[in-house]
């Protein structure tokens, strides 16, 4: 992944639009400390895989799983 240029950039992309991201903070509304911590948290992940190094080199994969049923008739 090489969208974003910090870990600020990716933290700020996922706290606003990732749902289940949103819903944590959500849910620590009322705890700063632990919010300012998910903050700090989120901005290391991104900069233990390259992002904000300085030779602008990102590495990040991603997996997921794809899951297809169809329903028995």
């Amino acid at each position: 992944m090489d969208r974003f240029a910090t870990p600020e950039e990716f933290r700020a992309y996922f706290k606003e639009r990732y749902g289940p991201t949103i819903a944590v903070y959500r849910s620590l509304a009322d705890d700063p400390a632990r919010a300012a911590a998910l903050d700090r948290d989120l901005a290391d992940l991104a900069r233990g895989h390259g992002l904000g190094a300085e030779d602008g080199r990102t590495a990040m994969e991603w997996e997921y799983l794809l899951f297809t049923a169809r329903r028995a008739e």
